[in-house]
């Protein structure tokens, strides 16, 4: 009778772990693939806003407006300088 080897007994339980993280990592894919499917579909059956800006309200978009106009201010005095 052959004597046990440690090395092939620690093989198969890593070959085992291995599988088993490998089902458990193909499942997941199937459950995202099938998110993401459905996501897709989603966005082709709603309403696409034209911009971002289509989202916005009237108060954001004067915020985000005047941030910009600060950024454009200081990109100008940068390249002024």
């Amino acid at each position: 009778m052959n004597a046990p080897n440690p090395q092939h007994d620690r093989f198969n339980i890593l070959m085992k772990q291995l599988r088993h993280k490998i089902d458990q990592l193909q499942s997941r894919n199937r459950i995202l693939t099938e998110e993401n499917r459905e996501l897709k579909d989603r966005l082709e059956k709603g309403s696409r806003p034209e911009d971002v800006f289509s989202t916005l309200g009237d108060s954001e978009r004067i915020a985000l407006r005047h941030q910009i106009d600060g950024l454009i201010a200081k990109i100008d005095q940068h390249l002024e300088a």
